[in-house]
């Protein structure tokens, strides 16, 4: 394959556009010619991230591509046309902007009204604090070993690597191992970063146990496309209802 020749992701860039989605998104905060900006701002960030910059990985550029163009869209959502009700736009500037850093830091909306309504089973609300995050270290220890995996096969598969050709020219057993390792990978990483956070927030007080059910469903649930996307992929990508 012909090595990625495009700059690095500008990381502070892309920082940048976080605050800037995170301001524009405060209730009553900016007038909407501003929204606009901060809009078209994240738009213009959103194309240099997906089509101009590179992560250093195709795995890397696909999760944070897919990621970024879905926050773009919901961004758009959120500050142009879903209204605010009164009761969140009649709250002083601190609880706005706390408001703001919760829908921010949930994207599945738990506790929210646009939570999913077919999530994981989650921990009991009396789960011992170091019980929960002694298993979630044990689940990133366990992810961690799994995309590593998932990295060699991946590396390792001649129709992933060979020069001058594409996957869909391979045979299909090496087809269907990059595919496997792909999503391996993808599952792997997620649930790693996801687990972590876990362990973070509830270790430092932060959080409770029953607000981490699993990112992903159970594989024994995906015995059709439909309950794959429904029930076991991540249902992080929700249409929000304020």
């Amino acid at each position: 394959m012909d090595p990625d020749t495009r700059p690095p992701l500008n990381f502070l860039l892309y920082g940048f556009s976080q605050v800037v989605a995170i301001v524009a998104t405060i209730p009553g905060f900016l007038p909407k010619y501003m929204k606009i900006l901060a809009i078209l701002f994240f738009g213009w960030v959103t194309f240099e991230t997906v089509f101009i910059r590179t992560t250093g990985s195709k795995a890397g550029n696909f999760g944070l591509g897919s990621m970024i163009i879905g926050q773009f869209f919901c961004l758009i959502d959120l500050v142009l046309l879903t209204p605010h009700t009164s009761r969140i736009t009649e709250r002083s500037f601190s609880q706005r902007v706390l408001w703001t850093l919760k829908l921010y830091i949930n994207p599945r909306g738990i506790g929210w009204s646009h939570e999913p309504s077919r999530l994981p089973p989650r921990p009991s609300p009396s789960t011992p604090r170091w019980e929960f995050v002694v298993s979630k270290i044990s689940r990133v220890i366990v992810c961690v070993i799994l995309e590593l995996l998932a990295e060699v096969a991946f590396a390792s598969n001649p129709g992933t690597n060979s020069a001058g050709k594409v996957l869909s020219e391979a045979p299909f057993h090496w087809r269907a191992l990059g595919v496997a390792s792909f999503g391996l990978a993808a599952f792997s990483s997620l649930s790693a970063i996801h687990s972590a956070l876990a362990a973070f927030s509830v270790g430092c007080g932060f959080s409770s146990p029953e607000r981490w059910p699993l990112l992903f469903g159970s594989l024994l649930d995906a015995w059709s496309i439909q309950r794959f996307w429904r029930l076991v992929w991540h249902q992080t990508l929700r249409k929000v209802d304020l």
